[in-house]
């Protein structure tokens, strides 16, 4: 089973809990069970081969979990926000932008933490540095450009909901870039 299968099955995980447990706690419990599905269908999957590429492996995983999960709950919370702006009350649960918007800022800080040392990790494992290695840590570089300048907005200048979902989702994509451009370049 590859990396990304095992992203998108602890992504779909978090789905169905968050779709079927719908409480105020709903949030943190699919993301901690995904985060733990995560690591579970990792561990089960691959034998630990050395303690540093199984640790890179796993943060780059949960990076782009929480990555995602950010990135969706910013997307829901746009779109509470509209119905707001627009006046659509009817069916709408009662909600707190403030209360969400924290919410948000903590996924962005897990995910900033899982991709600060998913950095590092990949760094402090190679000793040679080939072209897919750079490719990888200037896609996952730039990931973490944005998701600083996302993080440190949200936190300190009020950063609008929509340019911190457009911003997030260009870098789950350039996360998602260095991977396939890894794949691509090992496969020549």
């Amino acid at each position: 089973m590859s990396f990304i299968t095992q992203v998108t099955i602890s992504i779909v995980i978090y789905f169905i809990i968050r779709f079927f447990y719908k409480r105020e706690k709903s949030l943190y419990i699919a993301g901690f069970i995904a985060a733990f599905s995560y690591i579970f269908i990792y561990l089960s999957t691959y034998e630990i081969i050395t303690f540093m590429p199984t640790i890179h492996f796993m943060v780059t995983g949960l990076s782009l979990l929480f990555i995602f999960i950010a990135y969706n709950e910013i997307l829901i919370l746009e779109r509470k926000v509209r119905k707001v702006k627009k006046g659509e009350l009817i069916n709408i649960e009662p909600f707190s932008v403030e209360k969400n918007y924290k919410i948000v800022f903590k996924l962005l800080g897990i995910g900033l933490i899982f991709l600060s040392l998913a950095l590092v990790s990949g760094f402090s494992m190679q000793s040679v540095f080939t072209a897919n290695l750079i490719f990888k840590t200037i896609f996952t570089f730039i990931a973490w450009i944005i998701f600083v300048i996302t993080f440190v907005g949200v936190q300190f200048a009020n950063f609008p909901i929509k340019y911190a979902m457009r911003s997030l989702f260009v870098s789950m994509w350039a996360v998602l870039g260095a991977y396939y451009m890894n794949s691509y370049l090992v496969g020549l």
